[in-house]
Parts: structure tokens; sequence; C-alpha cells
């Protein structure tokens, strides 16, 4: 049994979307803030540029690579809040709406310039048009 190309777009579109949603709110601790906007509509348009441009594979790529992100930051700030706070008590990242704020944009910043990079990579390497 054949999948329709059109039913994978859409399945990869949902996929994608929601794990930049989830990955990129992952530091907010308020999930109502209305930093949520930014991996959702921000998430939502390059995923439709991606869909529209046919660079799902990039995408998916840069998700990847979003998700690395994500994990560097939970590791890291583990090992400084061990290291800060000898007395046992972790001070999550997420309550200092600073941190979570740079972190919400850093890890947009992430997807983007990977896909962007991903979407590069692909052009020079087909000798076709990036955009």
């Amino acid at each position: 049994m054949t999948v329709p190309d059109w039913l994978r777009t859409v399945v990869a579109v949902a996929v994608y979307w929601t794990a930049i949603a989830l990955g990129g709110s992952v530091l907010l601790a308020d999930p109502t803030s209305p930093l949520v906007a930014i991996p959702i509509l921000g998430g939502g348009a390059v995923v439709a540029h991606a869909a529209r441009t046919d660079r799902l594979v990039e995408l998916g790529y840069a998700v990847g690579t979003m998700w690395l992100a994500v994990l560097a930051v939970s590791v890291g700030t583990g090992v400084v809040d061990l290291v800060a706070a000898p007395d046992g008590e972790i001070a999550p990242l997420a309550g200092s709406p600073g941190a979570a704020a740079l972190g919400t944009v850093g890890l947009f910043g992430v997807l983007v310039v990977a896909y962007a990079a991903f979407s590069r990579r692909r052009a020079g390497r087909d000798g076709s048009d990036p955009e």
C-alpha cells in the first residue's frame, strides 16, 4: 500500500510543527505566556515555508538540531545548578523570566539558522536557488 504524497506532507507538517512548539516552549514555566507565540506562530511560518518550497527534509534536520540545543541547555543548566547550588537546591531555569525569554528566542533562532543552513547546503548541492 502506498501513501499519497499529500498525506505524507500533512503528517510531516503536523509532526514538525508540534516538535517546534514543544521544543521552543520547553523553558517557559507558564504555558499561557505571550512568549509561547514565538515557537507556535514562528514555527508555523517556518513549517509553511518548508512545505511550500519542498524543504521538509531540511526542516527535519533543523528540528533535530533545535532539539539537540534543548538537550544541551538542559544538561548545561543541570551542571551549573549542581555546581552553583551545592546545598542540593536546584533553582529552575524556567523560573527566571529573563532566562525563559532568552531561551525561547534562542531556541527559535537555532531552528531558523539551522533551517537556513540546511536549505543553503541543499541549494549548493542541487545548484538551485535556496528560496
